[in-house]
């Protein structure tokens, strides 16, 4: 059968709008495939900010889906928990049986009560009783609960310069979606993958499909001058990121140099960069369509000016300089890597040394990454950082002022 992708065809849009409520997870708890509100008041799980559009750009390495996380990330401060699932319930409320009772008061209040009446509206959403009291003002319960067994539920990050924030994350399901904002890049991808095995919990024995794009925009030339301007991406026309907001030199020149690193994206055909004015951001100057398949075509990234088409035309065309990768990568069921894991575990001595001197050194950094991962898994990357030390010692020897300043596996390795 064809490898499935991670995502299903959902009528939801994918990408948040830029003034959507962005929940606090600490608030919430993941109790038997159903993420739900602790925190007593809508408004405290509900962060408000003043959105000053600013993009935020990932500078770190995002974990791939189903990828181990490095211990040390698990051992930061955090009111987090593990059952007997495994599951990581970053709450400071121990005890599910008052999870369970507050969802099942929750769901009572839909029946009215003959000392305290309350009118049901079509929507679901109760109006606050007569009596004032604040058990009315609480959530309903499908704001309080998220039910994550249905089919063609989307858990994936959300770059900070839609939402934001920098550490956020997006659940789709059938009834819409809701945004989330975490503390840091660990507990973010901790949440995202405990909630993704419960959303397909035999997730490792099957085959999937997993898109990333990597994409570097770095300057722009023949701009309006003295405007200011952002580079928005699209995929297949939905926002997914966006440069910061700059002004646009007298000589029509202007430089970002950001870095988007968009992982568990869905499936699409291309990349739309679009310039728009800050104080007009539905309103595009200009803008160039790329399809995906021409950033896929290579193993490096391709880097070139596109020159940008808009409405109305003028003597000069402006144009962006990108650099940028897309990347289909399948995904097999986790037995079948079990020979090559255990290849890579009691041998990577000899590999490592048979492949330095032969491999180029772009290819040295993707190679001591994919080991690093894999090593990580296996619990031996701490024995391979300090073999691949104690051989570049050996090998230098007596210039001393050469060590760890080399484009070598053992640098490579220590920096993933």
């Amino acid at each position: 059968a064809p490898p499935a992708s991670t995502h299903g065809t959902s009528s939801i849009p994918l990408a948040p709008a830029p003034d959507a409520p962005v929940w606090d997870v600490s608030n919430f708890s993941l109790v038997d495939g159903h993420l739900i509100l602790v925190g007593k008041e809508e408004e405290a799980s509900c962060r408000s900010r003043n959105r000053t559009g600013s993009s935020i750009s990932d500078t770190t390495n995002l974990h791939a889906t189903g990828g181990r996380r490095d211990p040390g990330e698990r051992a930061r401060p955090a009111p987090a928990r593990a059952d007997a699932a495994g599951c990581w319930h970053p709450s400071p409320y121990p005890v599910q049986g008052l999870l369970w009772k507050r969802l099942r008061e929750r769901k009572g209040r839909g029946v009215p009560k003959a000392e305290t009446p309350a009118v049901t509206v079509p929507d679901g959403e109760r109006v606050p009783s007569r009596s004032g009291s604040r058990e009315s003002l609480l959530p309903p319960p499908s704001a309080a609960e998220l039910d994550l067994t249905g089919d063609n539920v989307i858990v994936r990050p959300v770059h900070g310069s839609i939402v934001g924030e920098k550490f956020c994350f997006q659940i789709i399901t059938a009834e819409g979606s809701r945004s989330f904002g975490c503390t840091s890049l660990a507990e973010r991808d901790r949440w995202i993958e405990n909630l993704r095995r419960t959303v397909q919990p035999n997730k490792d024995n099957c085959e999937r499909l997993e898109l990333a794009l990597n994409l570097w925009v770095y300057e722009a030339r023949d701009l309006p001058p003295r405007r200011r301007l952002r580079c928005h991406l699209h995929l297949d026309g939905t926002l997914f990121a966006r440069t910061t907001a700059k002004v646009a030199g007298p000589d029509g020149e202007l430089f970002w140099g950001e870095f988007f690193q968009l992982a568990a994206l869905p499936p699409a055909c291309a990349l739309t960069l679009a310039l728009c004015r800050d104080d007009h951001p539905g309103q595009p100057m200009a803008s160039i369509t790329v399809p995906l398949t021409e950033l896929a075509a290579t193993r490096q990234p391709l880097e070139r000016w596109y020159p940008l088409s808009g409405p109305g035309g003028g003597e000069r065309v402006p144009s962006v300089r990108v650099r940028g990768r897309y990347r289909e990568v399948r995904v097999l069921p986790i037995v079948r890597y079990k020979e090559l894991a255990e290849f890579i575990t009691f041998h990577y001595r000899e590999l490592c040394a048979r492949l330095e001197p032969t491999i180029a050194v772009r290819h040295k950094e993707e190679l001591a990454g994919a080991l690093v991962r894999v090593l990580q898994s296996t619990g031996k990357a701490k024995s391979f950082l300090i073999d691949l030390g104690v051989a570049e010692l050996d090998r230098f020897d007596d210039r001393e002022a050469l060590i760890f300043r080399e484009n070598t596996l053992a640098t490579k390795a220590i920096d993933e």
